[in-house]
């Protein structure tokens, strides 16, 4: 179990600041009591996290520890329910924190730090009449007709507080990785660990396979940025959506979940180190400025070096699991020229608007490997394709019997759900652009299924299965028939080598390496 006074110490030794606001001694002493009236070590925990409410509330707001009256309590609740992840408005929850506030207010009048005591039971009075919740709604604002409440409430934070938000985090992680080593997921690990490091034979990764180091870094790139077969979503969005589909949004488990949910992969140098100690990054891509806490050695320098991670926390917060890169002023030009060709030619199944981040997001590997490559070598080859496919606009995905048949792969383990939603994308294309396409599409639907399934593995040109295995999937028997349909669908929609309307990951991958 944690010390409680571990969990004091760290708090002042992080800012000592919050000493202007309640002294780390007082804080101390109080807990001390509470352990000689017997109090059991998950009690002082929560009666410690109550006093770091308040201090954080009291850092927040214009009051001080000795003035809060009445209404400034009301405020507080409001105010710690709407910004401190895990403080939920329930009664049961209100009445605790207001009763440790009381005993702890009594306390310090006892020992002549305060002068007053009776403000928590005062609130607890007016926001608890009848044992129900009064004034405060269940998000934390203010009930209609006391409205006189907001003029002088607390702005609220940007972003939640999480308490102790290490330990909860990694906690959290843990129980996701362990979910995801379940047989059921087999072929996702599989398939993430191939395309983490056996993609390529010599491999492209820096962590050395079976350390600890590259465990972790695996699971970085899982857990944030897979996406899993069945449902395109990342193991992080599957796991809330399954797992915790049924939980309280006021579950601060659930609440740093969501958080980690937006996290996404960036690309950054250090521009400067502040004097607080935190470091001034710069978005390779798009130049955007963010100040971060660095999981690094103050001694080392940060010139010359690009760093890989995932932010989150409204980009105020950077994974632990970071990855440095030396790179070269050369070897980080030519690294951009090829990522920005490779967007190019993805964008163009989107009209050629495309951002930065739905690129990354969309391709967190191929990006992971290029950055790899550039830094261990300068790869003078560039990422020279060209494509006479221009203002392209997908169709709207079909419901019919070939459309049906593909989806019938999802789950498979065969293809990913995304390279379904392309081979469907594909099909609804032709029969859009066909001219004079013959009326038995749906009788001839397993045939066709073959064919834009060989369509699709050949234009990306990184699935092993042969051209008897790809039409024995769809049962396709008639092979002079399917050759005819292969040939409708490459005239008609004018295929290319990774087609950028088609091409996947993978794929895209396998180009840069041509």
């Amino acid at each position: 179990m944690t010390n409680v006074f571990d969990l004091i110490e760290e708090f002042y030794t992080q800012d000592e600041e919050w000493n202007s606001v309640l002294q780390q001694a007082c804080a101390e002493d109080f807990l001390r009591y509470k352990t000689w009236q017997g109090a059991k070590d998950g009690e002082l925990v929560k009666i410690w996290d109550y006093i770091t409410i308040l201090c954080i509330y009291l850092g927040n707001s214009e009051n001080f520890l000795g003035d809060m009256s009445r209404e400034d309590f009301i405020d507080c609740v409001g105010w710690c329910c709407r910004n401190v992840s895990g403080f939920p408005a329930t009664e049961s929850n209100i009445a605790h924190f207001l009763d440790v506030m009381q005993e702890f207010y009594a306390y310090m009048k006892k020992k002549r730090i305060i002068t007053r005591d009776n403000a928590p039971a005062e609130a607890k009075a007016k926001l608890l009449a009848d044992g129900k919740l009064q004034i405060v709604g269940k998000d934390g604002s203010f009930l209609p007709g006391n409205d006189r409440y907001n003029l002088y409430s607390t702005p609220d934070l940007p972003t939640k507080v999480y308490l102790n938000i290490g330990e909860r985090m990694q906690n959290l992680l843990d129980d996701v990785q362990s979910y995801y080593t379940q047989k059921q997921f087999r072929r996702d690990l599989e398939r993430a660990d191939f395309l983490f490091g056996g993609i390529f034979q010599n491999g492209t990764v820096q962590e050395k396979p079976g350390t600890e180091e590259y465990s972790q870094t695996f699971w970085d790139y899982f857990l944030f940025d897979y996406r899993l077969l069945e449902d395109d979503k990342t193991p992080l969005q599957h796991y809330r959506d399954v797992i915790c589909r049924d939980a309280s949004e006021m579950d601060t488990s659930v609440d740093i979940l969501n958080e980690l949910i937006k996290a996404k992969l960036l690309l950054f140098d250090v521009q400067r180190r502040t004097e607080e100690g935190m470091y001034v990054c710069r978005n390779i891509f798009t130049n955007e400025k963010y100040t971060l806490m660095l999981p690094v050695d103050d001694n080392i320098d940060t010139e010359g070096y690009i760093f890989m991670g995932h932010i989150f926390y409204e980009n105020t917060m950077v994974m632990n699991f970071l990855r440095g890169l030396v790179m070269s002023q050369t070897s980080r030009k030519r690294f951009f020229e090829v990522v920005s060709a490779a967007k190019d030619w993805f964008a163009v199944r989107q009209s050629g608007e495309m951002s930065w981040e739905e690129f990354i997001n969309r391709n967190p590997m191929f990006v992971r490997h290029v950055s790899v490559l550039y830094a261990i070598y300068v790869r003078m080859e560039g990422f020279n394709f060209s494509t006479q496919i221009s203002n392209y606009q997908p169709a709207a995905l079909l419901e019919d019997k070939t459309s049906a048949m593909l989806e019938s792969l999802r789950g498979t383990g065969l293809f990913s759900a995304y390279d379904i939603q392309l081979m469907r994308t594909m099909w609804s294309d032709f029969m859009l652009r066909g001219n004079a396409l013959p009326d038995n599409t749906d009788a001839d639907f397993e045939h066709w299924t073959a064919a834009v399934m060989y369509c699709f593995v050949k234009l990306n040109d990184v699935y092993t299965f042969t051209e008897k295995q790809v039409f024995a999937m769809c049962r396709a028997t008639d092979h002079a028939k399917l050759k005819q349909m292969i040939d409708m669908l490459n005239e008609t929609l004018q295929l290319e080598a990774h087609d950028p309307r088609y091409v996947n990951e993978e794929g895209l991958l396998l180009m840069l390496l041509q």
